[in-house]
């Protein structure tokens, strides 16, 4: 693959596409998707939907079909989720905090500028697929443990290696990266190549991804 050309949302990208919203229900992943550990390693949602993770309905169907496939293929392969919805306010939060580290960083910057810089780190909350309930952050776990996938998720330490087709990781780690992300396509999720582990359906970063004219999710406030 070619990734100079690959397809990248920024901020400027996302805040005008359109949504018109489909209202489909929230669901818990667990409760539908066999042969798949939604394990959360993060903390901030306690408080809105406890220990579960939740997402839209057509993305937990589709999560179930990728299981079935991956079992198919690799009876000793399971799905791993570490994140599905976030909370518009939990999504603020993260962006704001970020927001006050890179003015700091970079007095320069105002307004859409600074906004823009700070969505390469944290999603704008306008524009964020999580609090949609259309993105998860995935992986592949086995019974000796996770793929190499090159980093865990959401590990930030060494930039350069969470992009999806990162060079200075394995041949390995490299193929396990392509599994994932073929499973993920192939149900028509969108993949976030800035992070091998995040991919959305539904919300204005896939609409972006395959030229929709608008998105079907917009920001909810959902808590169980």
């Amino acid at each position: 693959m070619n990734t100079k050309n690959l397809k990248i949302a920024v901020f400027k990208d996302l805040i005008s596409i359109p949504v018109i919203e489909s209202n489909e229900e929230m669901l818990n992943i667990a409760d539908v998707v066999d042969n798949c550990i939604c394990k959360y390693e993060q903390m901030e949602m306690i408080e809105y939907i406890g220990n579960s993770i939740w997402v839209r309905k057509s993305l937990v169907f589709k999560l179930k079909n990728i299981s079935e496939k991956l079992r198919a293929k690799f009876p000793d392969y399971k799905l791993k989720i570490e994140y599905g919805y976030r909370h518009p306010e939990v999504q603020k939060m993260k962006f704001e905090r970020r927001k006050k580290s890179v003015s700091i960083e970079h007095p320069e910057l105002q307004g859409f500028d600074l906004d823009e810089l700070t969505n390469t780190m944290v999603a704008h909350p306008d524009t964020a697929g999580h609090p949609t309930g259309g993105a998860v952050d995935i992986t592949i776990t086995t019974s000796n443990g996770d793929l190499d996938m090159g980093t865990k998720i959401a590990d930030f330490s060494d930039p350069q290696k969470i992009v999806t087709f990162c060079d200075y990781i394995s041949d390995e780690q490299k193929e396990n990266r392509k599994l994932l992300l073929e499973l993920m396509t192939s149900e028509g999720f969108a993949p976030f190549y800035g992070e091998w582990w995040h991919f959305c359906y539904g919300d204005k970063e896939w609409a972006f991804f395959y030229d929709k004219p608008n998105a079907i999710y917009s920001q909810i406030n959902f808590k169980i």
